[in-house]
């Protein structure tokens, strides 16, 4: 199996990691920054709503000692007059030298910073003309502070290694994908086609991969029928190329044919030329309308002066074969359309019914708004190989026992037309009567 060069799993891996790196490394900086900030942030309006507590117990012995064993435990220091003993023995703490060595401000949060480096968030009001001043110590948030920064940075790189290992998981799992699509790529382009990738993810490789496996099919199919269209081709150019060579010969080498064997060579190769010619004019359409998808000229122009020009081109098989055509509808109906490909459908069509008529007989050529249709009397009941006659090259048996002239192109053009026109269009055989139908809206 060839090996394919890809290194779109390194990238999306190291993108992953970068990006996870990035991320926790953002969250780690605004951590180590903002928590300093956000603590005392968060203390500066506790403190007050503290003190308005305090307030509201201090006509409560008891409702007081239990409220200050509680804030205890958060560090904070309360200092309320001149009590230091008192409230069942709990040790309230004496007022300290805040007042003489600061200028506290009343009812204000304060971060005061002592001479040893401490600092301290202190909480100063009277409450019933008693001073109250409750203390914070940032001590311990200072002393801890390394630890934290130790404990970010481990943090970071416990989750850049979980990301690593997840990416790398992930991105192989999402690149083992890929790298089918690649493989598949690869075998399309060597018109080895493929028929299932074994992709299920609902998401957009599994469109992808669906999408890869239509193409494929859709190639093969196209493959396969533009195989046998030139191979039908090529047999059907070998013939006439054959029997006017070997007319020429026999033209060039044979000095004892009389005048009227040589006016029947010549005209066996004046009627080989002209299929020839029709062939490799029909060959040259089929070629236009692959590649004319959306190059479409649409135009208004009137049903009937297309059919009555047609009709002209086609007067001598007409004459010859004593063939009466009626045409019924509107002759101010117009359509809009691709004039010059659907003036190559009328003349197909026109052209058939008139060359697989029985002579001294009618073809019929009505139309309205919604629909044209053809009718004509064929030789035999064509049931059997209606759903075949818009093969290339393809044929009705009995028109084949006729002798008559014809490429098995004619309905195989119709078909690729009015498809690319998004005409929808029926053939119908009723009591040998050949019905061909086109549905203009």
């Amino acid at each position: 199996m060839m090996k394919i060069k890809f290194n779109f799993f390194k990238k999306l891996m190291v993108y992953s990691v970068f990006i996870a790196f990035i991320s926790v490394a953002i969250v780690q900086i605004l951590n180590l920054i903002s928590l300093d900030y956000f603590y005392i942030y968060r203390k500066k309006l506790e403190l007050p709503l503290i003190a308005k507590k305090i307030e509201q117990l201090t006509k409560n012995e008891n409702e007081l000692n239990s409220y200050i064993d509680d804030i205890k435990s958060d560090g904070i220091q309360i200092n309320y007059g001149n009590m230091n003993m008192g409230y069942k023995g709990k040790n309230i703490g004496k007022r300290n030298n805040f007042l003489n060595q600061n200028n506290l401000s009343l009812n204000t949060v304060s971060l005061i910073k002592t001479k040893m480096g401490g600092r301290h968030l202190v909480y100063y009001k009277f409450i019933n003309n008693q001073p109250l001043i409750l203390t914070l110590p940032l001590v311990t948030l200072q002393n801890y502070q390394y630890e934290a920064i130790l404990i970010q940075i481990i943090s970071m790189f416990i989750a850049i290694f979980i990301s690593l290992i997840l990416g790398r998981y992930f991105s192989k799992k999402l690149t083992k994908n890929l790298e089918k699509l690649n493989v598949a790529a690869h075998k399309i382009a060597d018109l080895k086609f493929v028929e299932k990738l074994d992709i299920n993810t609902k998401d957009e490789i599994g469109e992808l991969a669906s999408s890869i496996e239509k193409m494929s099919l859709e190639l093969n199919k196209a493959m396969s029928s533009l195989k046998s269209f030139v191979g039908n081709a090529s047999h059907e150019l070998k013939t006439p190329v054959a029997t006017i060579n070997m007319i020429s010969q026999n033209l060039r080498d044979n000095k004892n044919l009389n005048q009227n064997d040589r006016k029947k060579l010549y005209d066996s190769l004046v009627t080989e030329s002209n299929e020839m010619n029709e062939l490799i004019q029909k060959l040259l359409i089929l070629s236009k309308i692959t590649y004319s998808k959306n190059h479409l000229n649409y135009e208004e122009f009137n049903l009937k002066g297309i059919i009555q020009k047609t009709l002209y081109k086609y007067e001598l098989i007409e004459l010859e074969k004593n063939i009466d055509v009626e045409i019924s509808g509107d002759p101010k109906l117009s359509i809009k359309t691709d004039y010059n490909f659907f003036k190559i459908v009328m003349e197909n069509l026109i052209q058939n019914a008139l060359k697989y008529s029985l002579e001294n007989e009618t073809i019929n050529i009505e139309y309205n708004n919604n629909s044209i249709i053809l009718k004509n009397k064929t030789y035999f009941n064509l049931n059997g190989n209606i759903s075949e006659l818009f093969f290339p090259f393809k044929r009705g048996d009995s028109f084949i026992k006729k002798e008559i002239d014809g490429s098995g192109l004619g309905l195989y053009i119709v078909k690729n037309i009015l498809e690319l026109l998004n005409l929808k269009y029926e053939i119908n055989i009723r009591d040998n009567y050949f019905y061909f139908m086109i549905y203009l809206n």
